[in-house]
């Protein structure tokens, strides 16, 4: 999960500052369109299946897990400590960025350097106060409790914002990136498949989370610059562009098919038969829905060319 937010963090600050260096300024409006035309739609539609779904086979999904996804406020406390259902897990997620992206760009827009210390704070005072909390128990309640535990979700998207800022501004030495990168993400790569994220609070997450994170960040940055190595290859090929592409649709549905439900039909959740589900229904949510909205993201934006890693989860 982790990945995902430091790729949307990196990639929407990009288009911004893209947007505001090259405008003047950054367009709230047209961004906010963007972000409804590509989330909203099938995530809305999952919703309104998985109502179905509850209805026709009995889920027994508490009515205020459908209120938690419609309004992006599944990542708030409540919805864990209550019914948790499996359904709508993955709309966390989904609730981290939108709130993130509710803020953050307003403020990428006022003042560019405020922005940067905001994010600076999330990703590196922020752990320390965690730590600080976890000794000194008296801290680690009422409004600074609150404070904390909320802000601390939006960890991996700064980090992915500050990799963007500081690409942005060529703080990064190109010659060394090229020098240890294979090497570099090659070790990169294991640690972060060997590293168990951790999507909940506890002071040792936090700390995991954020190395996960720093990781991803390098592996994206050693990136951006084509080469011939067998990283960039990787990353690179047709499969891999196409994966990117169906990303969010595959994310959406195969929470249905991964669930286990019981009274769901056998063949839908159970392995291997369930693998075809997961991959034709992103593919038909994709082309028959999906690119319809996606087409008119294009009016509204400024910036020119096609960008095939806007496709992602972002």
């Amino acid at each position: 999960m982790n990945i995902f937010f430091v790729i949307s963090g990196f990639l929407i600050t990009t288009l911004c500052l893209k947007e505001k260096y090259s405008t003047g300024d950054i367009s709230l409006k047209s961004f906010y369109i963007r972000r409804i035309l590509r989330i909203f739609p099938v995530a809305y539609l999952y919703v309104l299946v998985v109502f179905i779904l509850n209805y026709v086979f009995h889920l027994q999904i508490a009515w205020f897990q459908f209120i938690g996804a419609m309004f992006y406020i599944m990542n708030l406390n409540y919805f864990r400590a209550t019914q948790f259902s499996w359904f709508f897990g993955h709309y966390w997620s989904l609730a981290n960025e939108e709130q993130f992206y509710l803020v953050f760009p307003y403020v990428l827009k006022k003042n560019s350097t405020v922005f940067t210390w905001v994010n600076l704070f999330i990703v590196f005072i922020l752990p320390l106060l965690c730590l600080l909390q976890y000794f000194i128990p008296v801290l680690n309640q009422g409004v600074l409790y609150g404070f904390t535990h909320y802000i601390i979700k939006f960890q991996a998207i700064s980090i992915g914002c500050l990799f963007s800022i500081f690409t942005f501004k060529k703080k990064f030495d190109k010659q060394w990136l090229r020098k240890y990168k294979v090497i570099g993400n090659l070790v990169g790569l294991f640690l972060i498949f060997y590293l168990n994220y951790d999507p909940f609070y506890t002071t040792k997450a936090v700390f995991i989370n954020l190395l996960i994170s720093a990781i991803t960040g390098y592996i994206i940055i050693s990136n951006i610059i084509p080469s011939r190595d067998v990283i960039f290859r990787f990353f690179n090929f047709k499969i891999m562009s196409f994966i990117g592409v169906l990303s969010y649709s595959i994310y959406i549905w195969q929470q249905i098919f991964t669930s286990k439900e019981p009274n769901l039909p056998w063949f839908l959740v159970t392995f291997p038969y369930n693998v075809p589900f997961i991959i034709v229904v992103p593919l038909l949510s994709y082309y028959l829905y999906e690119k319809h909205f996606l087409k008119l993201k294009g009016r509204f934006t400024k910036l020119k060319g096609k960008n095939a890693t806007e496709n992602l989860v972002v």
